[in-house]
């Protein structure tokens, strides 16, 4: 079974990948706007500006909404199957979408419920933010 693919950062996004091969969850920061851009982008979409910094938004959130996936559309995912992909609002922070993983019965995933961030090992290098059911 081929491995599951390695993200290919940007350079827009090159600061979150390399934050995540440590292990750690960064986003852009505006600061005169005082709020998370999200999906990384050049200029904030509220204010316009490019002042925007690097910070590392809370590992825990909740589930906005999600889907539980029973055919996987890359053969490196079939073992998880079934798997939940989530958009997750951390808190206090932006939205991402993600994997659940360690979710024994995905039927039982729900809006709202809260969850905590884990990383999956993605080629030599690199670690892919999922999260998992909170403790």
């Amino acid at each position: 079974m081929p491995a599951k693919p390695a993200p290919k950062p940007t350079a827009l996004s090159a600061l979150y990948w390399a934050a995540a091969a440590r292990g750690e969850l960064s986003a852009p920061w505006c600061g005169p706007c005082s709020d998370w851009v999200f999906p990384p982008r050049p200029r904030c979409p509220r204010c316009g500006g490019s002042e925007m910094g690097w910070r590392a938004p809370a590992s825990t959130g909740q589930v906005v909404t999600f889907s539980v996936v029973y055919q996987a559309a890359y053969e490196a995912y079939r073992d998880d199957q079934p798997y939940v992909v989530a958009i997750v609002a951390l808190d206090g922070g932006p939205q991402l979408m993600a994997n659940l993983v360690d979710v024994p019965d995905p039927g039982a995933v729900t809006v709202g419920q809260r969850v905590e961030l884990t990383f999956e090992a993605r080629g030599e290098s690199m670690q892919v933010p999922q999260f998992r059911p909170a403790s």
